[in-house]
């Protein structure tokens, strides 16, 4: 099904002029709309100030619903996290993948892919239906919503 013109075509461009120019519509201030929407004042001024550009789904939900808009006219003008960190090249280098490297060194700080900050990971050692042992690892941003899993 295609889409014509979206109704939020005259609607600014990034997600920082996007919320602001909503929140001002209906003249909130930013105050206000953290109260609204169940975020900290924090998270509005630098979702405003472009610091973040990507917001999690409740978080973009209880916005939208703040703003009486659809959850699509902010989520449309986001910019997805990068998913590489500085540690990526350094792994690319030696042709390994997150999970391999941790596997290598489990105790070394790995870092997340999205935003660079350290990882949390744990490995646990499961068994399978015939009884051989597996390891499963789960990794999780010490900043962001980055989360790896092998369940």
């Amino acid at each position: 099904m295609s889409r014509g013109p979206s109704a939020s075509s005259s609607l600014p461009p990034t997600l920082a002029e996007r919320i602001r120019f909503l929140r001002e519509k209906r003249y909130m201030t930013p105050d206000l709309l953290a109260l609204k929407a169940q975020i900290p004042v924090s998270m509005v001024e630098d979702i405003e100030a472009g610091i973040e550009m990507f917001l999690a789904p409740a978080v973009r939900q209880r916005i939208a619903r703040a703003l009486h808009v659809r959850p699509l006219q902010i989520e449309e003008v986001e910019k997805p996290p990068e998913m590489e960190s500085a540690e990526t090249p350094m792994l690319q280098r030696k042709g390994m993948h997150l999970r391999e490297a941790i596997l290598e060194d489990p105790e070394a700080p790995h870092l997340c892919p999205s935003c660079g900050a350290p990882l949390a990971v744990r490995i646990f050692e499961r068994r399978d239906l015939k009884d051989k042992p597996l390891l499963v690892i789960k990794a999780n941003c010490t900043r962001c919503l980055f989360r790896m899993t092998d369940d």
